[in-house]
């Protein structure tokens, strides 16, 4: 029996700023796409995301936001936490390629024998 895998969407946040009518139109951009799965901004202009890191980037979102005309907050440690956000996605997609293995088994070698 194959055991069942469960995907949870990842959760990311970021700070942006720009007028109101551009945010409006930002959070309509991320809306349409098919990925995306929830956008929110709440007073503080935080940006909250839901995705599918198996078909978008956070690094691609952000080239959204950038296209819309509003810009994120990207200090140095926002560019870290960028970065590692990037870096999980990558991970979590190359270890959706790996094959489980059965854990309740044990590998039997020849000089075991």
């Amino acid at each position: 029996m194959r055991p069942t895998l469960v995907i949870e969407p990842h959760h990311r946040c970021c700070y942006v700023t720009g007028p109101a009518v551009s945010i409006e139109a930002m959070l309509v951009a991320l809306k349409a796409n098919q990925y995306i799965r929830s956008v929110k901004v709440n007073s503080s202009h935080k940006l909250r995301l839901i995705y599918d890191f198996r078909y978008i980037e956070f690094q691609q979102i952000l080239a959204i936001i950038s296209a819309i005309g509003v810009t994120y907050k990207d200090g140095f440690f926002q560019h870290l936490k960028y970065q590692l956000y990037s870096d999980a996605d990558l991970q979590a997609r190359d270890n959706l390629k790996i094959t489980p293995f059965c854990c309740d088994k044990v590998a039997i070698r020849r000089e075991n024998l």
